[in-house]
């Protein structure tokens, strides 16, 4: 599903150059799915060496800093996690 969205990603915003990120990255499979996707669309892959990809926290507080800045305030309480959700279902207003 990753790799689903990310080539549409791609596709749609004319992008010819893919980074993975985050502890997800590390997965052998996932990098050699990724790669193999990208050779197929004539990209670019880049993936950090694992020793930079099992903590994200700087990747989340970067994002949180652009939610907040374009207006996206959710009170604790009223913060819930949709494991279901799919990534291209999510409307981004942050860009």
């Amino acid at each position: 599903m990753l790799l689903e969205v990310s080539e549409r990603a791609m596709a749609h915003c004319e992008k010819s150059e893919l980074v993975l990120g985050g502890g997800v990255a590390c997965n052998s499979r996932l990098k050699e799915m990724a790669k193999l996707m990208c050779e197929e669309r004539n990209s670019k892959c880049i993936i950090p060496e694992n020793q930079y990809l099992v903590d994200n926290a700087a990747m989340i507080g970067v994002l949180g800093i652009k939610m907040f800045k374009a207006g996206n305030i959710t009170k604790l309480e009223q913060s819930k996690i949709n494991p279901y959700e799919r990534t291209d279902d999510i409307i981004v207003n942050w860009k």
